[in-house]
């Protein structure tokens, strides 16, 4: 018997401790095992590890079986096929309802393989309950059927009494009529009690369907390929953060290799008459050359190199016991990737192939694509051919999946055919559309929301926005453009680089808004970002005939960019994001501003946290943040029926 699977659908879906309905109504089970191949080759081993290592440390909820951060005690995996077994062995009769209890799938193949019911004259066929009991420790367990005291287990059937709510169960004998409650709540039997429950009596396991979401919750990372693209040696040390600043600011040409820290700068042109006028007066002075470097002594020309233009910009902690620096300087590398090593094509370049290949018609739909990107706050839409997505899951929870709810379990070192704790790995290149936000934008949006960003002792950094009164009006806001755009692209960035926290951080997916304007900043630039992307995601199912679940997203929030990837390589048709993007990014961009604001659940979605289901919520194979930190108000603005008060940025 087999199933036909994706990699990807294995990662999220049949990982080692999970139940899954087998096809073709072959009964429920649980993955004992995955057969691998070596991936470590196409990984980071030490990045990878300290970033998974780091997060299970650091679990509230303490963590089972991560006990090493040598990388050489992991397995990465790549799973090619799955083991599974009969879980839960508990049956009924299909015929007489009795139910038949068995320890363990080896114990039910010696004793009924044939699935048939064991009462003196039924021989009904046995079908599994759907019902499991979980502990936030990691345990799943079968129901256990009860012995009426007077005539055993023969006769004792399940009454769910009509109702879909375990605790409702109750175990009856069918000849006497005796019954006991279902053991909807059980002791585990082990000592963990997850920080969020303050009486230990009352963390118990409890009884729901197999396939509930809180039976398993997969954790996994997500991350842009450095490894194999060259500049993996830059990742995780400060000179690579660095240079990465120093292209993402504008600083410097070079590529990204092959980047100076003492490298010029200059400021302010001088112009060739005056170059001129010092070659004539200063005897000194021999050549146009000469003058401009006697220029430089003087005062004339402001020059500073690389690394001193970056200290002067950033003040992000790179100290020995900061990650700070480095986990910045580590998106940023993954980003600057996206631009100078991949195989991708902005609207530009879309344009010019259709003209080249003669598709003037195609060519100049593309020409009117600019009035959207303006109209959305974006600067840049690019295709990628060749997106080098990793995907990494190291462990799992059970009854939670926040970091104070739950034990944070490393997989079983049998649970996969290498050696070492198993870290299962999907490696691919994938096509992908990315969508880069205009920061003078952005900047603009943030100094109406957040006032505290013009006041010079509020900020990190010497950069300030400008100030607007409480509620400006059209002038107000068009003099904040005006100074905003007159900063540099350097200032911009440097201004957004400084406030902004990572959000991911040892797996804790909720931002905290406190009084500082970094948290502040941090808050509303990530649910913004973040609820675009869901909204651009959503809308390229719907306008392109993509499966909302083939699609995925990586957000890259300190570069204010979403990238949308396909995650399902098996099944989709190479050339499809390019097509999407050349013949409907208006009618993408279009309906994500007209209805990304629509939700079936208003007014109560609005007045609650504005993402739900029916409008923000998509598969957890495609969110990295598993559909949390999101709200349409950052979009939208708020509606006067909320307790928010937040200007859209698309209002603006």
């Amino acid at each position: 018997m087999s199933m036909q699977r994706s990699r990807h659908q294995i990662l999220y879906q049949f990982l080692p401790g999970n139940t899954f309905d087998y096809s073709d109504k072959r009964g429920i089970w649980q993955v004992n095992r995955l057969e691998t191949t070596d991936a470590s080759g196409q990984v980071d081993r030490e990045y990878i590890v300290n970033r998974v290592f780091a997060r299970a440390k650091n679990w509230d909820g303490k963590e089972q079986g991560f006990t090493s951060n040598n990388p050489s005690h992991y397995d990465f995996a790549a799973p090619e096929e799955v083991r599974a077994r009969p879980f839960p062995t508990t049956f009924y009769c299909t015929s007489c309802q009795k139910v038949h209890g068995y320890y363990s799938a080896d114990d039910l193949s010696g004793k009924n393989q044939a699935l048939k019911c064991q009462r003196s004259g039924c021989n009904g066929d046995l079908k599994q309950y759907q019902f499991v009991s979980v502990h936030s420790c990691g345990e799943i367990r079968r129901l256990y059927p009860q012995k009426c005291p007077d005539h055993g287990d023969q006769h004792i059937v399940l009454d769910t009494q009509d109702s879909q709510r375990a605790q409702n169960f109750k175990w009856r004998c069918d000849i006497c009529g005796w019954s006991t409650r279902v053991s909807y709540y059980q002791n585990c039997g082990c000592d963990y009690v997850p920080p969020s429950v303050d009486d230990p009596d009352d963390d118990k396991m409890y009884t729901t369907v197999h396939r509930a979401g809180s039976t398993y919750y997969p954790h996994y990372l997500t991350t842009v390929n450095l490894h194999t693209s060259g500049i993996g040696h830059l990742r995780g040390n400060e000179d690579g953060s660095r240079k990465a600043f120093a292209k993402h600011l504008g600083l410097t040409d070079l590529p990204l290799q092959a980047v100076n820290m003492n490298e010029g700068i200059e400021g302010a042109e001088i112009d060739d008459d005056r170059k001129i006028e010092v070659y004539q007066t200063e005897s000194e002075v021999n050549s146009l050359a000469d003058a401009e470097e006697w220029l430089r002594k003087n005062g004339e020309i402001d020059s500073q190199t690389v690394g001193e233009t970056i200290q002067d910009l950033i003040d992000l902690d790179a100290s020995e016991d900061s990650t700070e620096m480095v986990d910045a300087g580590d998106e940023l590398l993954q980003y600057v990737l996206s631009l100078e090593e991949l195989t991708a094509h902005n609207l530009d370049d879309l344009e010019k192939d259709a003209r080249d290949e003669g598709f003037p018609r195609k060519a100049d739909k593309i020409a009117t694509y600019e009035g959207d990107l303006e109209r959305l706050g974006l600067r840049n839409v690019r295709v990628i051919e060749d997106f080098p997505v990793q995907t990494f899951v190291y462990g799992y929870t059970r009854g939670g999946r926040e970091e104070d709810e739950a034990q944070l379990n490393a997989f079983s070192q049998n649970a996969s055919s290498g050696d070492g704790t198993p870290i299962f790995v999907d490696t691919s290149e994938t096509e992908a559309t990315q969508f880069d936000l205009d920061p003078t934008k952005v900047l603009l949006w943030l100094a109406v929301n957040i006032p505290e960003t013009s006041n010079k002792r509020a900020v990190r950094g010497d950069i300030t926005l400008p100030t607007l009164p409480e509620d400006p009006e059209g002038a107000d806001i068009e003099r904040a453009r005006s100074i905003i755009e007159e900063m540099s692209r350097a200032e911009q960035w440097a201004f957004l680089l400084n406030h902004l926290d990572p959000v991911d951080g040892y797996g804790r997916f909720e931002i905290s808004s406190d009084d500082t304007v970094e948290g502040q900043v941090t808050k509303y630039v990530f649910e913004m970002l973040h609820t675009l992307s869901h909204i651009l995601l959503k809308q390229a199912s719907t306008i392109s005939g993509f499966d909302r679940t083939n699609l995925s997203e990586f957000l890259f929030p300190r570069a204010l960019s979403v990238v949308i990837y396909t995650n399902n390589r098996e099944e989709f048709n190479i050339g499809g994001m390019t097509t999407m993007v050349e013949q409907q990014l208006d009618d993408l961009l279009g309906q994500a501003k007209a209805h990304g604001n629509e939700c079936m659940m208003d007014p109560v979605c609005s007045q609650r946290d504005g993402a739900c289901l029916s409008c923000l919520h998509v598969s957890e194979i495609s969110c990295s943040y598993f559909n949390q930190v999101l709200c349409r108000d950052y979009l939208f603005g708020s509606r006067p029926n909320t307790d928010r008060d937040i200007e859209g940025f698309w209002r603006l």
